[in-house]
């Protein structure tokens, strides 16, 4: 049985309108019910941000320590923040990964920081970007929800990503 324990979102585009610089509308009630859902097995459902962001060349320590913490700027702007606390733990660039998105190498270092024992079968991946829907989905088998397609409002969302957990716990 594949329980979904570790919910991934995407930032820009998929949470956070970067033309409009600002939250799509029912992104944070949405955000704020979904802290509250339990997975299959009962216990919390973990929530991260998963983005790709600036990869710095040469990729010190240094360099992602800074890039980590200009995205945590990037962040605080959305007044999303809160809802992925511990930032150490909950958001993961590409950068610490030392891939950008969808290489499997950097959802599995989103679950390691996270310290979810858990599998790529057992997360579910949210994004708008269809190529890693395909890839998420048809190569890491992982389960996947494409805003734009799959759903439009984020008022949505909640019930769809309940649905997942509920079909993955079958």
């Amino acid at each position: 049985m594949t329980v979904i324990k570790a919910l991934l979102l995407d930032l820009g585009d998929t949470l956070y309108d970067t033309a409009a610089k600002k939250p799509f509308p029912g992104v944070e009630d949405a955000l704020a019910r979904l802290k509250a859902l339990k997975a299959a097995n009962r216990k919390p459902l973990v929530m991260c941000l998963a983005s790709d962001y600036t990869m710095p060349e040469p990729r010190t320590p240094e360099a992602i320590a800074a890039a980590f913490v200009e995205y945590l700027g990037v962040l605080d702007g959305t007044h999303l923040r809160r809802f992925f606390e511990p930032v150490d733990e909950r958001v993961t660039l590409s950068t610490h990964a030392g891939v950008r998105k969808p290489a499997a190498k950097a959802f599995r270092t989103a679950l390691k920081r996270a310290g979810i024992r858990a599998t790529l079968r057992d997360t579910l991946f949210i994004t708008e970007n269809a190529e890693h829907i395909r890839v998420c989905r048809d190569e890491l088998h992982m389960k996947t929800l494409q805003f734009g397609l799959d759903f439009t409002s984020w008022s949505d969302a909640p019930k769809l990503i309940l649905q997942k957990i509920r079909a993955a716990g079958r």
